[in-house]
């Protein structure tokens, strides 16, 4: 296979797949946002309003840094041409990806000790909270417990990524990473997106199956039944949706941060990769950005219907 059939995939796989993920992201989180929306209505519920907003960071991200990347692929992307806009960019789709992975997913507790740590975290803990047999574990479960993780994720999210700013530049008329801030940005990435979102996910996933199981195997007193503690149906199907997004997430968006520590330790051989290492290269780079990165953002509808 000859390095001009891989770079007319990668053409091919942009207008396709980018196309794709444009109009069924944007139709599914619509969607998402008017059934949740209509069920914080009947009955407000701290994990949908995580959910809910969590939709809206998606469309948001979805039609400012997706649309660029596919405008980028046939013309000269403005961010290219003005360093402004290429800072902005970088860090206006860092924030947005951020903010969208961390305000349905980190509790407020973890979230304020763990900062940068993605959405599918808090709800997690959120469902590892309710199904909780300790009245104060469960109390922090609540509608305005979540508003106020909301106000934190728009502040963390801002701020965190705010080195980006320094991090690219389009010196080299590209807006690239300049490779100064190689070594920070791979160490920003490996934390904040692969490994402490991935071991606070699975510590709280396996709590929360931990308590729905004392939960199902107590023994409830005949003579006073309502001290059981019972998981609404509604709830069960939060955790049912949850297990799903962790899957998709380790899916679509741990390679990321392994292919940033890929780049960085091949930096040295750079020169010494031959055309064909670099078109493959190339392709499996997209392929896990824009493609995987924006496919967790486009998909969470269609996975809890």
């Amino acid at each position: 296979m000859s390095t001009t059939i891989l770079y007319a995939i990668i053409q091919q796989l942009g207008y396709y797949g980018i196309s794709i993920l444009l109009i069924t992201g944007n139709i599914g989180n619509l969607f998402f946002i008017l059934t949740l929306g209509r069920s914080l209505k009947q009955r407000p519920n701290s994990c949908s309003i995580y959910l809910i907003f969590a939709s809206i960071s998606n469309w948001f991200v979805i039609d400012t840094v997706l649309i660029s990347t596919f405008y980028g692929m046939y013309h000269i992307e403005p961010i290219n041409l003005s360093n402004f806009l290429c800072k902005i960019r970088s860090y206006g789709g860092h924030a947005l990806l951020m903010l969208s992975r961390c305000c349905s997913k980190l509790y407020f507790i973890l979230k304020i000790t763990f900062i940068f740590v993605i959405k599918v975290v808090a709800a997690c803990i959120d469902r590892w909270g309710l199904c909780s047999q300790s009245v104060k574990i469960r109390s922090i479960c609540r509608p305005y417990i979540a508003r106020r993780v909301l106000v934190l994720n728009l502040l963390i999210s801002a701020l965190l990524p705010s080195q980006l700013f320094v991090y690219f530049d389009n010196g080299t008329g590209l807006c690239e990473l300049s490779p100064l801030y190689s070594l920070p940005y791979t160490i920003f990435a490996s934390i904040a997106i692969g490994i402490l979102p991935f071991v606070l996910m699975i510590i709280f996933s396996l709590l929360a199956r931990h308590n729905l199981h004392l939960i199902r195997s107590r023994i409830v007193p005949t003579n006073n039944p309502t001290q059981h503690f019972r998981i609404h149906k509604r709830d069960h199907d939060l955790m049912k949706m949850l297990v799903g997004e962790v899957i998709v997430y380790c899916i679509t968006t741990i390679p990321y941060p392994a292919n940033i520590m890929y780049q960085y330790l091949t930096t040295p051989i750079a020169a010494e990769k031959s055309p064909m290492r670099l078109a493959v290269e190339t392709l499996v780079t997209f392929i896990i950005h824009p493609i995987l990165t924006f496919t967790y953002c486009c998909t969470q509808f269609y996975g809890k219907i």
